[in-house]
């Protein structure tokens, strides 16, 4: 077996003469419990370093067609097999554990149902600490450095199962794993979005806001605001959009200003206070804001009226972007996803220079 870019994720595969492609099996090693994840056959030496791994405790299969070698593993570790319920009655083995959509597996790993796939139950596996997602048959990895789809004649209804990866568009996201061809592990969301863009049977660049729920945030009070995420659904690229309804007490993100980038709100419906530095105002449905780069631009929006608000955000998307929250002084560099207290700026020397 061989590492990827995580040094806790192995991949092994075997050669298909007929497909002319790799189908590969991965190992997350976890000192909870290993997790295997559709397990193609392994040679004498994987078996060794598998064994010496710890085995597995658990056999995840992303559908009903890669159940391979599940019970073969299952009596050497004594390893639960899980499936989405919808494939369940479709194995040979039966499961141990049936799972539903957006189920946690176990921490760390969560299932995402893809409908219209070549089965009733295919899921994606989603790393959300490691900004990765392992696809099942769904998104193949070819020719190499690309996305393509399996192959139409294999799925019920090609259009909207391309679609449905709209699902995996909108997690956070930098490497696809794939159990056909070659894993992507950067700028994976830009080349699936690319293979998507590639059908003429959609048009993935488009969509209607009632195609898209209300997300409510996993914020403490009152950020827990309700949001519909646009951008990442459609492609784009330079610019970031999405709805924010704030009910009756909610508030928007905390105090903040952009060093580098420029937003833009506009009101759609309802009215709230915009805090800033320079004092409280009151918008309204029809309104136009705009927040250049710089810390007069500092805003914050809170509902104290007692109707929801929604607004539309635009921002301009920049990885390497920085944020400033005054009210508790700390930074955000985007491309470090960690926050620092500004008082704990140090000298440029400081531990450099020995004494």
């Amino acid at each position: 077996m061989k590492q990827l870019i995580f040094n806790d994720i192995y991949s092994w595969s075997i050669f298909s003469e007929m497909r002319q492609i790799d189908f590969n099996g991965y190992l997350w090693v976890r000192p909870e419990g290993n997790i295997l994840i559709d397990p193609v056959p392994m040679i004498d030496s994987d078996l060794n370093q598998f064994d010496k791994l710890g085995g597995a405790a658990l056999i995840v299969l992303t559908n009903r067609d890669h159940e391979r070698e599940a019970e073969a593993f299952r009596k050497r570790t004594g390893a639960h097999i899980v499936v989405h319920e919808a494939d369940a009655a479709a194995l040979e083995a039966a499961p141990d554990r049936q799972i539903t959509d957006g189920e946690e597996i176990v921490p760390g790993l969560r299932a995402i149902h893809l409908r219209y796939g070549k089965s009733p139950g295919e899921i994606a596996l989603y790393f959300p600490e490691k900004r990765a997602v392992l696809s099942g048959d769904l998104v193949v990895g070819e020719p190499i450095g690309s996305l393509t789809l399996l192959a139409d004649e294999k799925l019920e209804n090609p259009p909207k199962a391309a679609l449905e990866l709209r699902k995996i568009l909108a997690l956070s996201f930098d490497a696809i794993l794939v159990g056909d061809g070659h894993s992507i592990l950067q700028d994976a969301r830009q080349l699936l979005t690319e293979c998507l863009q590639r059908r003429t049977d959609i048009y993935v660049n488009r969509i209607n806001i009632d195609e898209i729920d209300w997300v409510k945030r996993d914020a403490p009070e009152p950020y827990d605001f309700e949001d519909k995420d646009i951008d990442p659904l459609i492609g784009a690229q330079l610019l970031g959009y999405r709805l924010i309804r704030l009910q009756p007490n909610n508030s928007s993100f905390p105090m903040h200003f952009h060093h580098f980038s420029e937003e833009m709100f506009y009101v759609m419906e309802g009215a709230c206070t915009l805090k800033t530095p320079r004092g409280d105002l009151t918008i309204t449905t029809g309104d136009f804001i705009a927040f250049p780069p710089g810390e007069t631009s500092a805003h914050k929006l809170v509902n104290t009226e007692e109707a929801p608000c929604t607004v539309l955000a635009v921002g301009m998307a920049q990885p390497h972007g920085v944020s400033e929250y005054p009210d508790s002084n700390k930074v955000f560099p985007y491309v470090s996803r960690r926050l620092f207290r500004k008082d704990d700026n140090v000298n440029y020397w400081d531990n450099e220079v020995e004494e």
